[in-house]
């Protein structure tokens, strides 16, 4: 993403999720106490065994060489897959009481070695102190009668056996060092998930929200209908409204109100960097954006200033929806020289307000809109229109990309439902490459 994290954004992600990362590390730290206090410990006891190469009961005893060692420490490894050996484990298990796996066995056992050293140990480890003390003890006996059976040699000694219980260490892990690891571990676990959340899975459905993220200003926030009216994009006029004339789009007086503080902020931008030209934009097609454009060609009509509507959006027109106008002749039908720019401006029923359709679709929009004749269209308009509000396709697609260059600002449109985080930073990143000069967002809370 294009916006680099900080220690602020940190700080108000935790200030804000505090309540949930404190909820979650707590029950995890204390659910990791309790089952590690009622886990069943594990015993471990250990036997040495020595490795002499010189045969004990050779009457002829001699000093001991160093070729001797060599010979021990090569014994040792030889020793070590006959204790890990199937026939090893079943000697062992016809000794023991209990029923003993081999496939157990092996798990319970463990070989540990010093490659310079004659010793090596036995490890065993049980659920109780009394097996493992048994377990080790019979290996070990067992392992010295197999090397007399196998390789009729007697040089293994058992340096430590272990007789008694007391010998047999506990391996059990404190509980408080187990639960203070899972509090850590899950306070930063849960701070990442809710971080990852928070900035790719995000829904922009606040002006705090959009600011942060996208780091540009947010010019207002248009709020839902209520439920059961409808929107722009599906409205068409019952016969009755078309009969008494009425042609503009419906709106709820909060809706108006909204739009005058909107107008108030987008005249503020537009006075300071001597801007005429507007274009909308969204960063899909399910964004409400025409209903934003039109309701705010409007408004600004409404003070009196001279002001005209383009319907550039050559994907998914709405313009003539919105107003209840033909769509005869308009944008392409200039492009591609049918008409001349005063043929296709229609008035509307709005005082000061003009409408130019988008015109037959044609099959490369990008194109058209990147055209030469569309920057003389827009050149033109200001000459003859204070404002000039353009209603563009999506950033999905390129067409608004080629449009923003010829404009002197540009609305971001942000639908609460459904904008996601990433898509609407990425797709706004197009606008940023070609310097787009991005004025702010408008945050849209219809479906």
């Amino acid at each position: 993403m294009s916006n680099e994290l900080n220690l602020h954004d940190l700080f108000m992600i935790f200030k804000k999720r505090w309540k949930i990362i404190a909820s979650i590390t707590a029950f995890v730290s204390l659910a990791a106490l309790l089952i590690s206090y009622k886990a069943p410990s594990t015993y471990e006891a250990r036997m040495d065994l020595l490795v002499n190469y010189t045969i004990k009961n050779n009457s002829e005893s001699t000093a001991l060489q160093s070729s001797d060692i060599e010979l021990s420490l090569q014994l040792i490894e030889m020793y070590k897959q006959i204790l890990k050996s199937d026939r090893m484990q079943g000697s062992v298990i016809s000794r023991l009481d209990e029923a003993y796996s081999k496939s157990k066995l092996r798990d319970n056992i463990s070989i540990e070695t010093d490659g310079n050293s004659q010793i090596f140990t036995i490890v065993a480890k049980e659920n109780s102190a009394e097996k493992a003390a048994l377990l080790v003890n019979t290996y070990a006996t067992t392992f010295q009668k197999e090397i007399k059976t196998l390789l009729n040699l007697d040089n293994i000694t058992i340096l430590d056996e272990i007789p008694l219980v007391s010998d047999v260490k506990e391996m059990k892990t404190s509980p408080l060092l187990i639960s203070s690891i899972v509090f850590i571990s899950t306070l930063f676990l849960t701070f990442f998930i809710l971080l990852i959340r928070e900035f790719y899975f995000t829904k922009l459905n606040t002006a705090e929200k959009i600011q942060n993220f996208l780091r540009i200003p947010n010019l207002g926030s248009v709020p839902a209908g209520k439920k059961g009216k409808r929107s722009a994009e599906n409205y068409s006029p019952s016969r009755k409204e078309m009969s008494s004339g009425r042609k503009l789009l419906p709106m709820s007086q909060d809706s108006v109100e909204e739009f005058r503080r909107i107008r108030a902020n987008v005249k503020f931008q537009m006075a300071q960097k001597d801007m005429k030209t507007i274009m909308l934009t969204s960063p899909d097609f399910v964004e409400g954006e025409s209903l934003i454009s039109g309701n705010l060609a409007i408004v600004m009509a409404m003070e009196g200033r001279k002001t005209v509507f383009v319907d550039a959006n050559l994907r998914k027109p709405m313009g003539r929806r919105i107003f209840n106008l033909p769509n005869r002749s308009g944008l392409t039908s200039y492009i591609d020289g049918e008409f001349e720019i005063e043929q296709i401006i229609q008035e509307t029923e709005t005082e000061s307000l003009s409408f130019i359709s988008s015109g037959p679709l044609p099959e490369n929009p990008t194109e058209v809109l990147s055209s030469e004749k569309m920057k003389i269209l827009i050149e033109t308009l200001k000459k003859q229109f204070e404002i000039i509000i353009i209603d563009a396709p999506p950033l999905a697609v390129a067409d608004a990309i080629s449009l923003s260059t010829f404009v002197d600002g540009c609305l971001y449109i942000i639908n609460a439902e459904k904008t996601n985080g990433e898509m609407a930073d990425k797709n706004l990143e197009y606008l940023r490459k070609v310097n787009a000069p991005i004025i702010g967002t408008i945050l849209y809370s219809g479906q």
